[in-house]
């Protein structure tokens, strides 16, 4: 059998990773648009600092991803970041976070979040790298994939699909697959819409060490719903003698500014920063900059409808569209989930 995966974000590399064990016959081939693994499992270096810029940590949903996390996966640099996450509100008020969710692992890797989806890749795959999908086309033997340049990348006679529900539903309206199986598809991917997310990162000379990891704003009145401090994950992600801040904006207000100029956009979420930490910062020596059009999902795509032409016509669904939530441990799970039911319909044993 073979099967395409479109996108190599977390679900996508789960599914992989977990058809390598349960049904390794299964030849998988990933195509991802970008450059690199993970989608907003994504860490940048930049100037001797390394940030994340998307997803912050992870958590394990039960005990055996617990154990996937700390003995599976190599994890000789895994960390549980030690502080905590406070909350605020509008206001800019700090208090004690949640004591439960900060007694519980908030794991990340020392040289980056991104390590996680180099290690979910499997040796055996075959993997396309900044490979635009334009259009997919249905015949008796399968399906074919082309690229934006008209070219065939491949064969295939399963797909999954992977990206945002935005973008699988303009994908399945360019391709020549049957409307009697596409628009019920179409309908049940428009439930899950999505918040943007402008992620700014702001290096500062000098050394600002509070007592939490991060902030979180709770009212959702502020323009900033996240705040992070990089070093407290670990020393050496930051240059010594200096901080490094991750600003995540609110949904409207990453509206308003996702087109704001690089410089008028830092200096305004420095004022912010610096009115919620109430710490002397100064200008930051530099910043970085991320659009995430589609961050978060608002809604869920329908699972009986996704479902519906697995077995018949070899079309899988993964992604946050199918969980409801943005979240990395529920991206495996569910790709994992979907790989499971693939290599039954496949007849194999598990």
């Amino acid at each position: 059998m073979r099967l395409i995966v479109v996108g190599a974000g977390l679900s996508g590399l789960a599914v992989a990773h977990t058809l390598q064990s349960i049904a390794p016959q299964i030849a998988v081939h990933i195509i991802e648009k970008s450059r690199g693994l993970g989608g907003r499992v994504a860490t940048r270096r930049r100037e001797g600092a390394i940030f994340d810029h998307g997803a912050q940590f992870f958590r394990p949903i039960d005990a055996a991803q617990q154990q996937f996390f700390t003995d599976t996966l190599p994890h000789d640099t895994l960390i549980d970041i030690a502080k905590p996450v406070h909350a605020f509100d509008a206001a800019n008020r700090i208090s004690i976070g949640d004591s439960s969710q900060n007694n519980e692992p908030k794991y990340v890797y020392r040289d980056g979040i991104s390590t996680l989806a180099k290690l979910l890749r499997p040796e055996s795959v075959t993997l396309s790298l900044q490979t635009r999908i334009q259009r997919i086309e249905a015949s008796a033997d399968g399906y074919a994939v082309y690229s934006d340049t008209g070219a065939l990348v491949a064969n295939a006679d399963a797909l999954v699909f992977t990206p945002p529900a935005p973008q699988t539903i303009e994908l399945l309206q360019m391709s020549t697959i049957d409307e009697s199986v596409k628009n019920p598809l179409m309908i049940g991917l428009a439930p899950a819409t999505y918040r943007p997310c402008l992620s700014v990162s702001l290096l500062y000379a000098g050394v600002f060490d509070p007592e939490y990891y991060a902030l979180v704003n709770t009212d959702r009145g502020h323009p900033i719903s996240w705040l992070a401090v990089e070093h407290a994950k670990h020393a050496s992600r930051v240059p010594a003698g200096h901080t490094l801040l991750t600003a995540q904006l609110a949904p409207q207000a990453s509206r308003d500014h996702w087109d704001s100029p690089e410089a008028t956009l830092y200096t305004t979420v420095a004022g912010w920063v610096q009115s919620l930490t109430g710490h002397a910062l100064g200008e930051p020596l530099w910043g970085d900059r991320q659009g995430w059009r589609y961050a978060l999902p608002d809604g869920r795509a329908d699972a009986t409808a996704m479902q519906a032409f697995e077995q018949s016509h070899g079309l899988y669904f993964a992604g946050d569209a199918h969980t409801g939530l943005g979240r990395i441990q529920l991206a495996l799970n569910n790709g994992a989930a979907v790989a499971t039911r693939i290599a039954t319909h496949a007849g194999a044993r598990i």
